[in-house]
Formats: structure tokens, sequence, C-alpha cells
């Protein structure tokens, strides 16, 4: 089995995925999820890489790697970037890359990127901010992006978020923030990294929008676990082993069965999020608004995925030999005392519910895809 960089991608001659299908269905539902907001704004937060997604690439033969930057530069004429960042993670320096970069860098690499790809200069967001720990540092890393013009926007730590609903919904939590001045009605939120307060974003501009009249309402972009294949399908089972290291794991939609008989398939931290999510939502919003609509996780995300497969046998063995590559890149890190053991132990756990539905499909685990 090849050991390959997560970032680089394979020379495909079977596929499985119609990856222009893909292409047309998400950028529709992107625009069907704005028209539901009757000409408002939609703040769509990235799940994910922002332009880029070799996982996909690997698992999805016939996806292309570049397909969210397709799709938003053929909305970039309506839409807006925030760019999130953790106040923490600049204090800390927080290392996002191999070359170990200082985050400062990463960042502005990062959002230099958004800006050359995609025809978007994004404001730059600091979330979770406590002025009484060493805002200094916060403040001059701010300076350093608004000296190269970057416009830069500041949110607050708020005591109790996101459980104690009244505190968030006040002058104290949400009223204190910045609320950031946009034109379009198309809100693309990314971040450095997870936990970036890239949903704390959201949620605060549409509590200030609100304030002032300004319909919005939220949604999610993902492309994993793909909602409407089984649970231990192969290539659910490969997005598991992708996040071995950060522990997330994949969960039946249990709101969405019971609103509307249809399996689901959707991931634990959105699972979690949902009810907060909508607690505050419907505190913010009038009844009237879209986003009351949202009867599970499933519901708030924009995932079209599922409907662009083309060949099950294909994307279950792409998927497999992931999960086996992944394994590979955790022992790897083991013998470099970088990892954990219950990493491979988890891969290893994956791997055999894989083979196990490639048996049942009687599927050629040897099939050669490149």
């Amino acid at each position: 089995m090849n050991k390959i960089n997560s970032s680089e991608t394979l020379p495909f001659k079977k596929f499985g995925f119609d990856g222009e299908k893909y292409l047309r269905l998400q950028k529709e539902k992107i625009l069907d999820r704005i028209s539901n907001f009757g000409g408002g704004r939609l703040y769509l937060e990235i799940g994910g890489k922002f332009m880029s997604d070799m996982h996909a690439a690997r698992v999805l033969p016939g996806f292309n790697a570049e397909s969210k930057r397709l799709i938003f530069t053929s909305l970039k004429d309506q839409a807006e970037v925030l760019f999130c960042v953790r106040a923490k993670d600049i204090i800390e320096n927080r290392q996002l890359s191999n070359q170990e970069t200082d985050f400062k860098t990463y960042v502005r690499h990062m959002m230099r990127n958004i800006e050359t790809n995609i025809g978007i200069r994004p404001h730059l967001v600091i979330n979770a901010i406590d002025v009484e720990y060493m805002f200094d540092v916060v403040l001059e890393f701010e300076k350093e992006f608004q000296r190269k013009n970057y416009r830069v926007r500041e949110r607050y730590k708020i005591n109790g978020y996101p459980f104690n609903v009244d505190n968030v919904l006040s002058e104290d939590g949400f009223g204190k923030d910045d609320h950031i001045p946009l034109t379009k009605n198309l809100i693309l939120v990314t971040g450095a990294a997870s936990d970036s307060g890239k949903m704390s974003t959201c949620l605060g501009q549409i509590y200030l929008d609100h304030e002032i009249e300004v319909k919005s309402g939220y949604a999610k972009y993902e492309t994993f676990p793909i909602w409407n294949l089984p649970l231990n399908h192969p290539v659910n089972l490969a997005y598991e082993a992708a996040t071995a290291d950060i522990g997330d794991f994949n969960q039946m939609d249990e709101l969405h069965k019971k609103a509307y008989k249809i399996d689901s398939v959707n991931y634990n931290r959105d699972i979690e999020a949902f009810p907060i999510v909508m607690s505050i939502a419907k505190k913010i919003v009038t009844h009237k608004n879209y986003m009351v609509k949202y009867q599970s996780p499933t519901d708030m995300g924009i995932n079209c995925a599922g409907f662009a497969l083309t060949n099950d046998e294909v994307v279950s063995i792409a998927s497999l030999q992931e999960i086996q590559r992944r394994k590979a890149r955790y022992e790897q890190m083991i013998a470099r005392k970088e990892g954990k053991q219950e990493r491979v132990t988890r891969c290893e756990e994956l791997e055999a519910k894989c083979l196990d539905y490639c048996k049942a499909k009687k599927y050629n685990v040897d099939l050669v895809l490149y």
C-alpha cells in the first residue's frame, strides 16, 4: 500500500464519482439555501479545508480536489469571506504546519491564498478575546494585519458560552462584539484550524444583523460523512480514519430519522452542536426565518456528494485503501514517538468493518484503481 502525504492525490484509472454533477448540485443547493432567507444573508460555515479536499479526491475517484475553489470562485461576485482565528492560538503560537511555521505567518499565507485563488480579500476575525489575558499580544497581531490593509474584527470571550443562552444573547455576550459590516448575501466562514470560532462568528453576526432588521441565517458546507450512505459504508469509515487523531466519529442522526423517517449519518460534533445552535437561533430570529425549519443536523448541512456516486465498488475499494494508508501513517508517527497506539487500533477496527462491507457486496478488494 502506498504511503502518501495527506495533501497528495492519486492517478486513478477507474472512477466512481461524477465530479461535474457534484459541482452543479452543490452550487445549486447553496443558491437555493440563500433564496430561502428571503433575499437576506447566508452565513455558510465551511467544514474542512477551504479550497481543496485531497481526502475526498482519494476516496471518491472522480472528485475534483479543487471543487470548493471552483464553486466559491463562481460565486465570488455575491460572496465575502470571514477568516476566523482564536485569540488563544495567537498567544500560544499554535503550530499548524509540518514546516513549523509560526501561527501568524501561517494565517497570512492562508488568507493570501484565498485572495489569490478565489478573488475575495477576507476579513480577519479574532475570536474569544480575553482582555485580561495577554491582550497586548493579540493587539500586536491585529495591528500587523491592519498594516497590510486587512480588515480586522474583534469578538470577545463570553462567560458560559454556549450553554448560558441568556448571557450569550445580551450586551455582555454577542452584544460586545464588533458587528462586521457586510454587503453581500453569501458569507463564507472559514478559519485557520479547528476550534477557531466559526460557528460562534456566524451566530453572533446573525444576532447583530437581526438587531438592525437584516435577515440572515446559518448553514454548513459539508462533504463528510456522506449523510445518505450507510453508517458503515467504506467512504464514511474512511472519514473516521482521517479524523482518528482528533477523536471524531460518525453517528446516526436520530432527529432526522424522527422528522422524515429517513436514515441519515452525521458526525458527533455537529450532532452535539445542533441543539445549541437551535436554542440560540430560535431566540434571535423570527418564526418566519428558514433556520427555524431545521429539524436535524442534516438539515443544517449542505452536502450533495452522495448524489454523485457512480460506482460503489470503486469508491469502497478506494476508501479501504485510504484507511490502510492512514493506519500506516499513524504507525510511522508512533515510530517517531509522535503518535498514539489508539489511532492505529481505531484504523484496524475501521479496516475490518470496511472489509466486511466489501465481502458482503462481493467486491474485489484487490481491484487495481491506478
